[in-house]
């Protein structure tokens, strides 16, 4: 433990053998009697005035429940059993809630993990904030509304005096997340908890509300406690970081210690995508040879023209989701497709595989016309074209065993024999790591990790050309992303399909695929190799976006880097499009004629192609 933190001395929070049970769940591990579960078992930790420290474990290990019983506080069914909770020099114990009380709020702020939980539907953002104000300030309404407009503005909303008459439907959840993080500031505290104040979020809005949170804290001097399991976010924010393993902290370090030398197993094991990423940044043989990875020749799949409209037949506005997007993708090639939600993703990756029927635009596969296709013709390849889903349990059957799940693709798309699909399928659950006692559980028997392998076992069943991967990292922790990567990684190499991976996670962009292709919009705004597009990206939104991206990298921190022009506000609905550009508005290098004037991707001297009139192509 850090005795008070970068500056030494006494520390702000000083938290030790904090106890937290539940009842019922049966007995486990640190259970305390029959039906009762320790969740949080010895649990320590301490901040320094001025600090920022990061909380991060698997889920399931307490830091949640933790970070509420600092405050006193446990969800139905837990009661905190012991620990003690220190702050400005004296100690109170955490289950004594009337010391706790005097706390809470004016003293110890904290940030909710589902902002629009925490926020009344019938109230708007000025009465909820002005509320707050005048409960501990003890100010006239006007004052509390005015102090309302203040905080907004910290946090980084635009038109505060307007946000304040907005109801929370009428929010982003960025917005919303920055609404409740005002809320926490309020009082003034001195310590801010905040329990995964950014998951679910953009990386643009993710680093607009953690700018937002750290600038807030630097100004008024407080300190922050993080709860996350975003190493980004810990590398780029955090002074320190605390590991948290079954209920108690098991590595408490500098971040900068913590990213070069790990001391704790699991500390390890959550590092090993960053480290695997920077050996193969850092190694030229190891570029060259995952460059030879793809075939030379022609296109697996190309995609020219592709348009998908939503809404009624005869609806006046008919929602644009994807506009012109031109893709292509050789064998063995992984394709990173990578833009903010809303930016059409998932709907294209379903249009390439005619699970959505495009509006216009040409599919080519293996030299096939998929429009030129009948139902039955469609059927015949759909052995070869597979998809790996975002939510794996959502896509499989819960009635059905994991065996089962497997064996649908065989049973539509193969005349193999019962005994080849057995053998089959015990061979695709071993590749991926599944268990072999597991095939006979049910999807929900299964660990997220462990679903995601049964789907990727069954997209692979047929031995497919190409597969799509929407996502197929979002819901997991560091630790299973590294493994699924992995295992992903390894399943090209040996069987040498064509990958389109959809994903907002840069990191894992940066570590599997070979070329990448940034949408904004509906539109491909910019196409180059992996090396192009991270180390010198081209258009404004791509360059905003990978300064936005959280790289889990202690060298080049956000918070001490020159800020590059970043993007106003979020991405816009679809029916808000102009003639133009459709980034006008948020972009910091808008042109008058960036209003009217429609941008086409043009192919720079490099081999890349931008969409964007400002950016000089390729003479001739």
């Amino acid at each position: 433990m850090n005795g008070g933190g970068p500056g030494g001395g006494t520390p702000l929070l000083r938290v030790q053998g904090l106890a937290v049970e539940f009842a019922g769940g049966g007995a486990g591990a640190g259970s305390r009697g029959a039906g009762a579960r320790r969740v949080v078992d010895g649990f320590g930790i301490e901040v320094a005035a001025g600090e920022i420290v990061g909380l991060m474990g698997q889920p399931g290990c307490g830091k949640s429940t933790a970070a509420l019983a600092m405050l006193g506080l446990v969800r139905g069914g837990g009661r905190i059993t012991g620990g003690t909770v220190e702050f400005e020099g004296v100690a109170r114990a955490a289950a004594d809630d009337a010391a706790m009380q005097a706390l809470r709020g004016r003293r110890i702020g904290f940030v909710t993990q589902s902002a629009r939980a925490a926020l009344h539907p019938l109230l708007d953002v000025g009465t909820q904030i002005a509320n707050v104000v005048m409960a501990h300030e003890g100010v006239s309404r006007r004052d509390a509304l005015a102090r309302a407009a203040e905080l907004l503005r910290t946090v980084g909303i635009h038109e505060p005096e307007r946000r304040l008459r907005a109801y929370v439907h009428e929010l982003s959840t960025g917005m919303a997340q920055r609404v409740v993080i005002a809320m926490a500031l309020s009082a003034r505290p001195k310590l801010l908890i905040a329990d995964e104040p950014t998951s679910g979020l953009d990386v643009t809005i993710q680093a607009q509300v953690l700018d937002g949170l750290w600038q807030a804290a630097r100004s008024t001097g407080s300190a922050v406690l993080l709860v996350t399991q975003n190493l980004g976010i810990v590398a780029n924010y955090c002074d320190r970081v605390a590991i948290m393993q079954d209920g108690r902290v098991v590595e408490d370090r500098s971040v900068r210690e913590f990213f070069r030398a790990p001391q704790h197993e699991y500390s390890r094991r959550i590092l090993a995508l960053q480290r695997a990423s920077e050996e193969v940044d850092g190694d030229a043989a190891m570029r060259a040879a995952r460059a030879e990875d793809v075939a030379e020749g022609a296109a697996l799949l190309r995609v020219t023209g592709l348009r998908k409209t939503f809404g009624a037949a005869r609806a006046k506005h008919r929602v644009v989701a994807i506009d012109g997007v031109d893709l292509e993708l050789r064998r063995g090639e992984c394709l990173g497709l990578v833009g903010e939600s809303g930016s059409g993703k998932t709907t294209v990756g379903r249009c390439v595989l005619r699970l959505e029927p495009p509006d216009a635009g040409r599919i080519e596969f293996d030299g096939q016309a998929l429009e030129a296709l009948d139902d039955a013709g469609l059927r015949r390849l759909r052995a070869r074209m597979q998809i790996i889903f975002q939510d794996p349990l959502e896509s499989m059957d819960p009635r059905w065993t994991v065996e089962e799940v497997v064996r649908e693709p065989l049973d539509h798309a193969t005349s193999l024999s019962d005994e080849d699909k057995a053998r089959r399928i015990a061979a695709l659950l071993e590749a991926t790591g599944v268990p072999r006692e597991k095939a006979g559980a049910r999807p929900r028997e299964l660990s997220a990790g462990l679903q995601q392998r049964v789907g990727i076992a069954r997209a692979m069943a047929t031995q497919p050309d190409f597969v799509v991967l929407d996502e197929p990292t979002s819901a997991l922790t560091p630790e299973t992303t590294v493994e699924v990567l992995r295992l992903l990684r390894r399943l090209q190499l040996e069987h040498r399909p064509g990958f389109l991976y959809i994903s907002h996670d840069l990191t894992t962009v940066r570590f599997i695929c070979h070329r990448v292709a940034v949408l904004y919009l509906g539109q491909v705004v910019e196409t180059g190799t992996k090396e192009q597009v991270f180390g010198a990206p081209a258009h404004p939104y791509t360059q905003a976006l990978i300064d936005a991206h959280l790289f889990p990298d202690v060298d080049h921190r956000r918070v001490d880097r020159p800020r590059a022009a970043a993007l106003a506000g979020e991405i816009p609905g679809a029916a808000e499009r102009g003639a133009g550009c459709y980034l006008v508005g948020r972009c910091p290098l808008e042109q008058p004629r960036c209003r009217t004037e429609p941008q086409q991707l043009r192919t720079l001297e490099d081999g890349r192609q931008v969409r964007c009139w400002q950016i000089s192509p390729a003479p001739g």
